[in-house]
């Protein structure tokens, strides 16, 4: 009889689906909306908001699919790893971990710990009242604006009357405001593998999300190669922080590196890689002869004692 795995993958449905088919798994995907990337393949489908657990764990029961893979980075899909993993499920990831990451503060604060550098920053509650004078005497202008928590896109703040702007857009989204120093560099990302025992690093991949995402006031953002040496110390950082701050799966972690200083910066973590074959990152991966798609499945399988 063949075993049914759990699925919870978003956009990246499609191409998760087809190599778990590959592979002689059945697939029992829940998505939040019809027609999601890899229903049309999947063996089962329950389309429902992912924040509806007791309906999400029967159908998996219902399947005997009591090990499930989480492909998306979405809060809502963290938060039901964490209600399956109480409910007896074995996911593919730390949910105590993604949270962590996921509030970019947090993660600030650890990172500060392990004395790796980040860009400046201050942040504070949606409902805090915060003069924006005393916050560019802090911060200067430009800056960028975020929410703690990826409610919103992230801003580049060209003007006090554009930083207003972005902070009110956060504040709206009951968010912590994360406000950030601007760093003109180059940008780049690095995709670590964990599986709790090895760390290996899959190099420096040139892709830069706010030049993909045309992200309002990044104009002029750029990734371009750099020089092994170079490479190699922001690989080296990678595994550190992965390695130091106990984190597993398949993990994505955005650099940039300051144009003139040659500082190492880091943006961010991202738990969960989005691997469908339409996500902004495949083709970048693609081109350096790694199926990101096929390594989230090897790795999620050996964290869920299905492959060693």
């Amino acid at each position: 009889m063949k075993t049914c795995i759990g699925l919870i993958a978003g956009h990246s449905g499609d191409s998760l689906t087809d190599i778990l088919k590959r592979k002689g798994y059945l697939v029992a995907v829940v998505g939040g909306a019809e027609n999601e990337p890899g229903m049309d393949k999947a063996d089962f489908v329950l389309v429902g908001d992912l924040s509806k657990h007791k309906e999400i764990i029967n159908f998996f029961r219902e399947h005997e699919a009591d090990k499930v893979i989480i492909g998306t980075g979405h809060r809502k899909a963290i938060l039901l790893a964490k209600a399956l993993e109480k409910n007896g499920f074995k996911t593919n990831i730390n949910y105590s971990k993604s949270l962590l990451a996921k509030d970019k503060i947090k993660f600030k604060k650890e990172l500060a710990k392990l004395k790796i550098a980040t860009p400046e920053y201050l942040s504070f509650d949606s409902n805090e009242d915060v003069s924006i004078d005393e916050t560019v005497s802090k911060i200067s202008i430009p800056c960028v604006v975020k929410s703690a928590v990826d409610a919103v896109q992230p801003v580049k703040a060209n003007s006090v009357a554009e930083l207003k702007e972005a902070v009110e857009k956060v504040r709206a989204t009951n968010t912590a405001v994360l406000i950030e120093e601007y760093i003109k560099g180059n940008d780049c990302t690095v995709a670590v593998e964990s599986d709790g025992k090895n760390v290996r690093s899959l190099g420096v991949t040139y892709y830069c999300k706010a030049k993909e995402y045309k992200l309002k006031g990044f104009e002029g953002a750029y990734s371009k190669k750099m020089s092994e040496d170079k490479e190699s110390e922001i690989c080296k950082i990678a595994v550190q922080i992965v390695e130091q701050l106990g984190f597993t799966g398949l993990l994505r972690i955005d650099f940039i590196v300051d144009e003139c200083s040659e500082k190492v910066y880091v943006w961010e973590l991202n738990t969960v890689i989005v691997t469908g074959y339409k996500g902004s990152a495949y083709p970048f991966f693609k081109k350096q002869g790694i199926d990101i798609a096929e390594v989230m499945i090897s790795n999620s399988l050996k964290l869920l004692g299905l492959e060693t």
